[in-house]
């Protein structure tokens, strides 16, 4: 599960990395650079909308279109094998694919009852691009575009951590995700990857990770590793 991620680049970063231009008298979206960015915020997203490439900010979660449940706090994440076929995501797979920007994900290692936040990025640094699918839904507030990321079972250096990791799609590859006359679930899902282990880099970090209200650039240095707790067998000669 990807549910905690990092938007640190520069929204003119972003805007050339899609080859779109960024108004920098409307700097939305992506304002300011964010380090622990939670569901049910805004989060960029490039995306095709009535014919042309946009920058938009949705909500990351989605909420299907058909939704009824005004409490629905919406799918965070979705599994890229079966949204094909899931209620929920079949046709914004379809129609409505978008990709996400972002530098870096959060993920936790459970020690005795305690869970310890670890940073993954590029090694060095630079943007990962999620795939996503987005819906809009008419909440009783008026219409919420949302949006899922999509994942794919985790490479080497994620799968201790959790069997799955955002897709990722390559640059080369953008246009091809974003088709709109696309929709062959065998034509797309090819384009999705786990990162490449051997180009990816992780290190624990604050728990104040833990905190969705807790955003700052602290929140992404590295902290020192702390010792596994030992569990010894007793025996009956061992004195208390």
């Amino acid at each position: 599960m990807c549910a905690r991620i990092t938007i640190t680049t520069t929204g003119t970063e972003i805007a050339d990395l899609f080859g779109l231009s960024y108004d920098m008298s409307n700097p939305k979206p992506l304002s300011r650079a964010r380090y622990n960015v939670a569901p049910s915020q805004a989060i960029p997203v490039m995306r095709i909308a009535n014919g042309t490439k946009e920058l938009a900010d949705l909500r990351w979660g989605l909420i299907p279109y058909w939704n009824t449940n005004p409490k629905h706090t919406g799918f965070v994440n979705a599994r890229a094998e079966t949204a094909p076929k899931k209620p929920a995501f079949r046709d914004p797979f379809r129609w409505r694919r978008c990709l996400v920007p972002a530098d870096g994900f959060f993920e936790w290692e459970t020690v005795g009852k305690k869970k310890r936040p670890y940073l993954f990025r590029k090694a060095g640094g630079g943007m990962f691009v999620y795939a996503g699918v987005w819906d809009r839904w008419v909440s009783p507030a008026g219409p919420m575009d949302t949006v899922a990321v999509l994942t794919v079972p985790a490479n080497e250096l994620v799968k201790p951590f959790h069997e799955r990791m955002p897709a990722i799609v390559s640059e080369g590859r953008f246009a091809a995700w974003l088709d709109p006359k696309e929709t062959r679930a065998e034509k797309l899902l090819p384009l999705l990857e786990a990162y490449p282990v051997e180009r990816m880099e992780k290190w624990p970090v604050s728990d104040r990770v833990n905190s969705a209200t807790e955003d700052d650039p602290e929140l992404l240095v590295a902290v020192p590793e702390r010792p596994k707790p030992k569990w010894t067998q007793l025996t009956l000669f061992d004195v208390a």
